[in-house]
């Protein structure tokens, strides 16, 4: 059964289910380095719902998984997203300057995201990354929620990409303390029982931000940059993933065909999908920076 065949039984199923009063939806999302189709159920209303993606509904149906079985599921996903959401006051994220302090910037890899960044704001950052914007819903000790930003955003703020972008960047350096320590250290604190033979640094260093999200944009810190190089002299930095970039010194470049091809390993086999970054390694001399 091909897909097209696949949406109309899931909402002819759906539009069964739930009866009037439901605008059910399936819509094609875009999430970094991957595109998905995504299911919204919308009640009489209501302005925002939870997204339940296809891929294994649609595997189910291929396996011949009865379609009231797929439908079951779906909506006890949906429910139990519905329960987990946030609460908050979904008028204030239409007040710009609500949200102005509460934007913060992601990178992600600009070839593998080429449909995404036409529709989100965007400035591209070295050879093979783009800076793109976050806004936070909600930030507590048990919850740190927060959206991409689409341009369909700026219409309601009434607003344009290039002030959106400058204020998450100002906010990012800001706000977001960075995090720097040997890789050892970072394993012997996180895995205390970790046998210490096992959790050598390798000449390794850990760069995020405190939360460990989306912590790979603390290379926009050019002070602690430089600081580093003016300590260790020059290095490397590999992108390992959206939530941290991997540090080691140099006096040259020589390696980095080898550390690219390790990076790109890591990506193939340690990682989500939607956590990869980087696909090169890229070498910061002391005094000049990132040579490309």
């Amino acid at each position: 059964m091909n897909r097209e065949a696949m949406k109309h039984q899931i909402l002819e199923a759906l539009s069964k289910r739930l009866g009037d009063g439901f605008h059910i939806t399936i819509q094609k999302v875009f999430k970094p380095n991957r595109e998905l189709e995504g299911l919204l159920i919308m009640g009489e209303g209501e302005i925002i719902s939870p997204t339940i993606y296809l891929e294994s509904s649609y595997e189910a149906l291929d396996n011949g998984t009865p379609v009231e079985q797929v439908v079951d599921r779906l909506l006890q996903a949906y429910d139990s997203a519905r329960s987990e959401t946030v609460d908050f006051n979904i008028a204030s994220l239409h007040d710009f300057d609500y949200v102005r302090s509460r934007l913060f910037v992601q990178l992600i890899n600009r070839h593998l995201n080429k449909n995404l960044l036409q529709n989100v704001p965007h400035t591209m950052f070295l050879d093979d990354l783009a800076i793109i914007v976050r806004c936070t819903v909600e930030t507590s000790e048990d919850c740190d929620a927060s959206f991409m930003v689409h341009n369909s955003h700026l219409n309601i703020w009434q607003t344009d990409s290039k002030t959106v972008l400058s204020l998450a960047i100002r906010n990012t350096l800001a706000m977001q303390n960075v995090v720097l320590m040997p890789l050892g250290q970072l394993i012997r604190e996180t895995f205390p029982a970790y046998p210490a033979e096992h959790s050598s640094d390798c000449g390794l260093w850990f760069m995020s931000n405190q939360k460990r999200t989306y912590g790979a944009a603390a290379v926009l810190h050019d002070d602690v940059l430089e600081d580093f190089a003016e300590k260790h002299g020059s290095f490397y930095v590999i992108f390992s993933s959206v939530h941290e970039v991997l540090i080691k010194s140099s006096p040259d470049n020589s390696d980095i065909d080898i550390l690219t091809k390790h990076n790109q390993d890591v990506n193939a086999s340690a990682l989500e999908e939607d956590e990869i970054l980087g696909t090169k390694a890229y070498f910061y001399q002391k005094g000049r920076g990132f040579v490309l």
